[in-house]
């Protein structure tokens, strides 16, 4: 722990926010740089095409994705209409991450899309490591999954789908 806290330490010595896109996903706001550091070692960016496809249904489930821009189209079950539209600053996968070993859906770009992803095992390991950033996250997640059900429960945001 003292080797991370010296190498953050030089991340952020005299120079900017390293991690302030991070800081824009209402998920991590809650986070010290410290903590985003510590999550910032496990995520890999990744950009993809319009049209490109960045998960298939019943495929492995391997990582999450915080979409930093974009937008991404996903298609499944637990989605009404069966669709549902991604942007930027939310996360793709979640859902999943907590249902089982394979994906419910499928998931397509609809535009140019940057996007950070991590693996669900390396989040897990980082939560046991990291309890409280742990409970930042889980509690943060909680609060997404839940503005996720009550919006498409609501009749007003069924039209929009």
């Amino acid at each position: 722990m003292l080797k991370d806290i010296f190498a953050w330490m030089k991340t952020i010595w005299k120079k900017p926010d390293k991690y302030a896109d991070l800081k824009k996903f209402p998920v991590l706001s809650e986070l010290s740089s410290f903590e985003l550091y510590l999550l910032n070692n496990f995520l890999h960016k990744r950009n993809f095409n319009r049209g490109e496809l960045l998960y298939d249904k019943d495929h492995p489930l391997e990582v999450i994705y915080f979409i930093f821009s974009g937008e991404v189209e996903v298609t499944g079950p637990t989605y009404p209409k069966g669709r549902y539209v991604i942007r930027e600053l939310q996360i793709l996968g979640l859902i999943d991450m907590f249902k089982e070993e394979t994906r419910s859906s499928s998931a397509t770009a609809l535009t140019e899309v940057t996007a950070y992803a991590v693996s669900r095992y390396d989040l897990s390991d980082l939560f046991r490591q990291n309890p409280n950033l742990g409970v930042k996250m889980l509690t943060a997640f909680c609060q997404t999954l839940s503005n996720y059900i009550f919006n498409i429960s609501s009749p007003e945001s069924a039209k929009e789908l």
